[in-house]
């Protein structure tokens, strides 16, 4: 990660000072606003193919998942355990906990990654097949089934980024508490905010790479920019497809939420939970300044002395 480079300071201007936009134009802002965030919460999800072949190399938090679910339920004298997966989409790491022996009940909101995790799920073995439990929920208001509790509860790959309010990430929290064995941990990672990144021209294509259709066959320019709001520290992703041979463009949203350290372990206290561990990477590496994620391990309150 680089330092952002300074900026030449300038005056602010007095609050008094500063002209008001009409009420109406301040709705209308943030009407649109909160449409493109809506959109960029369902957008990316929408081609499970697509999504499954962009992130095939992703492995790093796959086998940290695995490992730290192995060495967990060691502690106990087992190997195997039931764990909650919140944002488990088309099963990029669900399917791997199966086939170690975990039961996974896997949840997400998006129907095309749900039918897709169910069509890789009927296309294991039975063995493997019967431990996972697919449910369509919403991160700030599920409930599972039988007010189940669980050793383990997962949030793997930037899932809470989709918590875009402090009120919509304590609602997640509170159900995740809710459903979490007294013993249990709850292990998730975010992105640690990169303000180099964040600040870059929005105007201008980054990341530019060419790569194949999955489904069709169609070669693409794939590229992206974004615009982020550092007051709701909301970023507003597009990503664009652009046909090697020609013709009309695709753009697809994705809006991110951005947490800071110190935010995010106070957001998680407020929930009455607590951090036990924190890395900067899926290799247990500290956290620090030049991380690209936020790896948490939370566990609900030590209890009090008498």
């Amino acid at each position: 990660m680089t330092a952002p480079a300074k900026r030449n300071a300038k005056p602010r201007t007095p609050a008094r000072a500063r002209p008001s936009a009409p009420a109406s134009s301040r709705s209308n802002d943030e009407d649109l606003f909160a449409e493109l965030i809506d959109a960029g919460s369902r957008e990316h999800y929408a081609d499970a193919a697509l999504y499954d072949y962009e992130y095939r190399r992703r492995r790093a938090d796959v086998n940290f998942y695995r490992e730290f679910a192995k060495r967990h339920f060691a502690t106990a004298g087992t190997t195997q355990g039931t764990i909650l997966e919140l944002g488990a989409g088309s099963g990029r790491v669900t399917l791997p906990l199966a086939r170690d022996g975990h039961h996974v009940v896997a949840m997400d909101q998006s129907n095309a990654m749900l039918a897709k995790l169910r069509a890789r799920r009927d296309d294991t073995p039975a063995s493997v097949a019967e431990r996972i439990e697919v449910l369509a929920g919403d991160l700030r208001t599920f409930t599972i089934p039988g007010n189940r509790k669980f050793e383990l509860i997962f949030a793997a790959f930037n899932v809470l980024e989709h918590l875009y309010t402090r009120v919509e990430l304590n609602a997640c929290l509170l159900r995740v508490a809710e459903h979490l064995t007294p013993t249990g941990r709850f292990v998730f990672d975010v992105q640690l905010p990169d303000l180099a990144w964040l600040n870059r021209n929005p105007d201008k294509r980054w990341a530019r790479t060419k790569f194949t259709d999955p489904s069709t066959g169609q070669k693409f320019i794939y590229s992206t920019n974004h615009d982020y709001d550092p007051i709701t520290q909301i970023a507003l992703i597009r990503i664009y497809y652009d046909p090697v041979a020609g013709g009309k463009s695709r753009v697809v949203k994705l809006s991110q939420r951005k947490f800071f350290p110190a935010e995010l372990e106070a957001l998680v206290a407020h929930a009455n939970l607590r951090v036990v561990d924190r890395f900067g990477d899926f290799q247990h590496a500290p956290l620090d300044g030049y991380a690209e994620s936020q790896v948490l391990v939370c566990a609900h309150p030590r209890p009090r002395k008498q």
